[in-house]
């Protein structure tokens, strides 16, 4: 009989010392998901000019002698060619060109021929679009002037501006995404997120 008591107090200080194994464990657990959490958003606040255009951020030349002015949207030719640009943040002044996928072409179209889905996300005749190609991940740069339409320099898909940038022609799988703007002092501002993913798409 005594051994069988102390064999039990041993099983039941072996159990007690697990469950407080356990204890601890799930608080450690806990303990690191809450650093972990807590310094995601000080990860990515490291690197703002990576990320996606965001609401408010004013868009700026990306090249040329005009290099990170605001685009003026009175400049903007009608019909084309494209002005390339990226999204500045309006009070730090830092320029999100970290990435490739945040330049976007700026347009501006002549008429009324332009898809109900087109002018949600224009700034009355100004819309802008990813300037990354669906196909390769090219710059869209290059302008088609008797149909006013966008063209990859790489594999020559074009782009039908006025109707959400459907693919009319070439190997890009998908549409260039849409970033919607207003016009605020004849500037063109973020005013949401891209219409849908940007850059490289697999083939249909």
């Amino acid at each position: 009989m005594p051994q069988l008591i102390a064999t039990d107090r041993r099983r039941r200080t072996f159990l007690q010392r697990m469950g407080r194994a356990i204890v601890g464990l799930r608080a450690l657990t806990g303990s690191l998901a809450g650093v972990s959490a807590s310094f995601a958003p000080a990860l990515i606040a490291r690197a703002p000019e990576k990320m996606r255009p965001q609401t408010g951020d004013e868009l700026v030349h990306a090249y040329g002698d005009l290099q990170y002015e605001p685009v003026s949207i009175t400049s903007v030719t009608v019909d084309g060619p494209p002005l390339l640009a990226l999204p500045r943040d309006p009070t730090s002044g830092l320029v999100r060109d970290g990435s490739r996928l945040n330049q976007v072409v700026v347009l501006k179209l002549s008429g009324n021929e332009v898809s109900s889905k087109t002018a949600r996300y224009a700034a009355g005749d100004v819309i802008v679009y990813s300037a990354v190609c669906t196909h390769t991940g090219c710059t869209v740069e290059k302008w088609n002037p008797d149909q006013h339409r966008l063209i990859c320099p790489c594999h020559s898909s074009e782009f039908e501006p006025r109707d959400a940038a459907k693919v009319v022609s070439g190997p890009a799988p998908k549409p260039l995404a849409m970033l919607p703007v207003v016009a605020k002092n004849d500037r063109l501002v973020v005013s949401g997120k891209f219409s849908r993913r940007v850059g490289m798409q697999p083939p249909l």
